[in-house]
This record gives structure tokens, sequence and C-alpha cells, in this order.
């Protein structure tokens, strides 16, 4: 079995910690999670060193311009000055990187102590290991995100508040407005994450609080097994939770297939032939009555996995001689539903939650696929190798009526293979035909998440045996920011190795280009304050934190501004 952490690192955990550090030297190799918040720490302070440097190289070439007569004296200090401000604003959008993952670090683990309180606090419940200890690591979680949950609430009523006034107002900024805007969408993005993030500590709690009461009973019932249920990795679903999705995911692609089959039956009775309404329903039916046969398939192996003698073996058994003689899809005859008889637990199968961002998905490759498909045989091949292929030969089997055209049945079988990513059962990306091994594509596709709950991966044989296995991914267990590389365990068997990331909006976006950086330019004295600009205090520390790099461009040193002292520790505008 490949280890879960197959292809995770340094990199893919932490990238804004990785790069920096090694940029500037630091030995942060394997950190523990918990040691994360004083190693960001540490390299924020040494940021801003460089920053009071920099600005004091600065400050030193323009006193040396002051007294330059000569032109060749002149152009090297013009040159220093350049490659100063162009350091500068590298240093300030590297110091605000860092400074976005140490706020989303504070969601992740329990915040760094500031005072003794606090270190006998973190001491304790670095020690605790009981469920109140859990419960009140999340307890200290929910506090740092809805603290940060509130602040990201006020700087977008200070962006709405500055957009009406910039577009009410006599004289009009376009660069300002653009630069509101920015922030506003910038600042929903944040508050959206947030939120997920709080749902998703919410459910742990209450997930521990469950698992917590169940090991209970179980250690007071001598049950041997709890302990290695336990230990059992977060990746994959317990075996009893494993067997509720696919039972889940069973009525789900049955419901498809009956929907299909009388939606075909209407528009093929329809006087007005809708060609492009029933190849949609064609398709659905086909890539449905797939889906069922690899389900039943999987639940076949997860029932010789219970104890023969169990209550859910027995149960099992009986739910899949329900649909034992409905092999394809289009054989379901008249009568009871294959759905009927395979109900699931609505407690135990909570709705995915919505997640708005962007995902990073990179597919290696995978092993130990299924070679004897059911459902699917040489002489019954009823669509071609591509994942959207043929399917003539499929409907034939549904309406029954034949084609004018004859198929060749492909005898020999492919050893390559492609993998097809659906987000909410709508097709995103696939990958190219490669030989079936671990790293058979190594491609990466960026997906676009708007409100979506669930990913799935189908993967294909190129011959007549076509989907041979598949996966359902919960989107929202990919917020944590953590878990990336994973050998995924495929239905009904096989293991698919990829690296799957949610893209922080917490983090900041680098500009493609350098002149992006600047996106409007003030000069200090004339920077506007809170109450002129109809903002909060939080918003003008944002506006004015990112309009940094700009303001130290200017000759003119920036003359002090009464900034609010949650704010002034992170702009290191003056060379002290």
């Amino acid at each position: 079995m490949a280890d879960s952490y197959y292809y995770q690192g340094d990199y893919i955990r932490h990238p804004v910690l990785y790069e920096l550090s090694h940029k500037y030297g630091f030995i942060t190799d394997n950190v523990a999670e918990e040691a994360l918040p004083n190693k960001l720490e540490e390299l924020k302070e040494h940021i801003r060193k460089e920053i009071r440097k920099e600005l004091k190289i600065k400050e030193g070439a323009e006193k040396l311009r002051e007294v330059a007569r000569d032109r060749k004296s002149l152009s090297d200090v013009a040159t220093i000055v350049k490659k100063s401000n162009s350091k500068l604003s590298e240093l300030h959008n590297e110091l605000q990187e860092l400074e976005s993952q140490i706020i989303m670090t504070q969601g992740q683990t329990v915040t760094s102590p500031a005072n003794e309180h606090d270190t006998v606090i973190s001491m304790h419940t670095s020690s605790i290991s009981s469920p109140d200890g859990s419960k009140f690591v999340n307890d200290l979680r929910l506090v740092s995100l809805e603290k940060q949950l509130n602040i990201e609430q006020k700087v977008k009523q200070g962006a709405e508040n500055m957009i009406q006034s910039l577009t009410t107002g006599g004289t009009r900024d376009k660069k300002l407005l653009a630069e509101a805007q920015q922030m506003l969408a910038d600042s929903k993005a944040k508050i959206e994450f947030l939120r997920m993030r709080i749902l998703k500590v919410k459910q742990s709690k209450n997930h521990h609080h469950h698992h917590s009461s169940s090991v209970g009973e179980l250690h007071a019932n001598g049950d041997q097994h709890s302990q290695k249920d336990s230990e059992s990795s977060n990746l994959e679903l317990p075996l009893e939770e494993r067997i509720e999705e696919l039972r889940h995911r069973l009525r789900i692609e049955a419901a498809v297939v009956e929907g299909a089959k009388n939606v075909i039956r209407l528009l093929q009775s329809s006087k007005v032939a809708d060609k492009k309404a029933l190849q949609e329903a064609q398709s659905s039916l086909c890539e449905s009555s797939r889906k069922l046969d690899l389900l039943r398939r999987s639940l076949e192996l997860r029932r010789q996995e219970l104890p023969p003698d169990s209550q859910a073996a027995a149960q099992l058994k009986r739910d899949l001689q329900i649909v034992q003689a409905s092999s394809p899809a289009f054989r379901y005859g008249n009568g009871t539903g294959v759905g009927e008889g395979v109900k699931a637990s609505p407690s135990s199968l909570s709705r995915c939650a919505a997640v708005t961002g962007k995902l990073e998905v990179r597919l290696m490759g995978c092993q130990d696929l299924l070679e004897e498909v059911p459902g699917r045989s040489r002489r019954e091949k009823d669509t071609s190798s591509s994942p959207s292929g043929d399917l003539r030969s499929f409907v034939k089997g549904v309406t029954g009526r034949s084609s004018s055209k004859s198929y060749s049945v492909k005898d020999e079988t492919s050893n390559e293979i492609s993998a097809v990513i659906k987000l909410d059962n709508q097709t995103v990306a696939q990958t190219s035909w490669r030989p079936c091994s671990q790293q058979a594509w190594d491609q990466r596709f960026s997906i676009d998440l708007d409100k979506s709950r669930e990913l799935e991966i189908g993967v294909y044989w190129r011959d007549w045996r076509s989907l041979c296995g598949v996966k359902f991914l919960r989107l929202e267990e990919f917020i944590d920011d953590i878990r990336h590389g994973m050998a995924l365990q495929l239905e009904p068997q096989g293991m698919l190795f990829a690296e799957i990331k949610f893209l922080n909006p917490m983090i900041s976006r680098k500009p493609k280009l350098q002149r992006q950086r600047k996106i409007f330019k003030q000069q200090g004295k004339n920077f506007p304050r809170a109450n002129q600009m109809n903002i909060n205090v939080a918003t003008w520390g944002r506006l004015l934190k990112r309009s940094a790099p700009s303001i130290q461009n200017n000759r003119r040193p920036l003359p002090s501004l009464p900034l609010d002292q949650s704010h002034s520790d992170s702009l290191p505008l003056s060379g002290k």
C-alpha cells in the first residue's frame, strides 16, 4: 500500500515558508505544524530588518545625490536608488505574503503564546490527548478564525463605502477606484474561505465528539479493533462509512439511469426529434450504467471484508441480491429499481459544503486497476474506448433500434489509460492516453470553483472495458491547505496517485508583471485619512499597506501617520 503522503514535501505543504526560508538561509526542513507560527514570525522579523537595511541604503544614496556634481556620480547614485526601490518593492510583497500566511496559520494551529499565561495554556494544550483537550484546541481555532472573519467583514464594508464615495463624488480617481474594487473582491474571497474554515472546524468538533463516544463504547465492550480504527488514515473512510457512501452513490446513479431511460423514451416517441437532448440523455445513461457496475462490484468486495456473521454483512448481501440480475443498466427491467432496496442513513452522509476558490490538481498515474470490468465483454461492446465515445450500439440495447453501420469489436485489450475530472458532474479536464504506471501522466490542471461541492475522477481503459475505476472527493476536505500528495483508493480497486491543492485566498496573489504591483501611486503627504475616505481603520490600514511600495518610490520621506497600533507594527515605513 502506497503511503498517503507519497508525494508530499515541505514545498507542497508550506510553499511561502519554503521559498522565503531558503532565500534568506533559514533552516525549516521538516518543521512541525506546532512550530510553524514561530518560524513564520522569525522570518517576518528578518524581512523587516532587510527592509530597514535597504531604507538606510536608499537614504544614504539620496544624500549622495544632493552633494554629487559630475554626471558619472549622479548616474551611479541613480542606479543605486533604482535597485533599492526595486528591492524594497520585492521585500514589501514578500512581507505581505508572509503576513497572509501567518493569518492563515492562526486558523490551523493554536497561536503562539504572547505571555506567561498563554505559555501555560499552550503547554497544557500540547500535552492533552483527551477529548476535552481536543475540544479546547478547536475552540481556540474557532476564536482565531472568527476574529479574522470580523476583520475581513470590516474591510469589506470599508471597501464598499470607499467605492460608493469615489463613484458619487465630484472627483473620480480611476486608479484608486480600481484598487478599492480589487480589495473588495479579495475581501469577499477571504470571507468565503474563513466561513468554510469555521464550518470545517465545527464539523470536526462534532465528528470528534461522536468518535469519542463510539470509542468509549467499544472500549467498554472490549473491542480489540478500536485502536486500529483510530489510527487509520484520514484520507480514506473506515469500512462502515465507505459502505454507506457506496450505497448512497448506488442510489444516485440508479436514479440517474431511470431518469435517462424515461427521457429517451419520451424523446423517441416525440414527433419533433431533439437530437441534442437525446444525445445528452444517452450519454448520461451510458456513464451511469458503467458506474453502477463498478459500485456494485465494490460493494461485493467490501462485503467480503466484513465479518460473515455481522448484521451489516447480512443487510449488504440482501441489497446486492436485489441488483444481482441487473448487470448492464439497460437491463433494469420493470418492477423494483436498483435503488429501492439500498437505503443510506441520512445522518451519516451530510451534504457537502460549497467551496469557492481555485483548485490545482496534479494527476500522476495508477496501479492495480481492475482488468476484468463487470458488465463488459468483447462480444457485447457498447461503446468505444473514449470516455465520450460512440453510443449507437449502446442505444440499440436500450431502444431496440439497429444502426445502419456495423462496428468491429477489438479483441485485444489496451494498456493505455486516461483520467477524466468532473466538477459537480460536469467534465472539466482529461489527461492524455498513456501506458498504465504510477507516473503515467504527470499532468496539472487548474480548476476554478464557484460554490462547488464535489470532485469526481474516473479512470478509463482505452478499449472496450472503458471506465474501470472512479473516486469521489468532497472539496471541503481540501480547504485546510495541509493535505495534498496522496494515494487515492479507487472504486472498486486500484490506486490513483495525485496531488490536490486548494489555493488559499488568504495568501496574496503574485503579479505576473512587475509593473502590476503598482496599481496606483500617491504622495505620502497627500494620502487621505480614514475619516476623509469614509472607511474604517482596518480598511485604511490595509489600503495604505498595499500602496506602501509605491509610496517608498517617492524621493520625499513619508511623514509620520497616526496609524492604529494593530496595523503600525506591520508597516515598516521608516528606517528606524
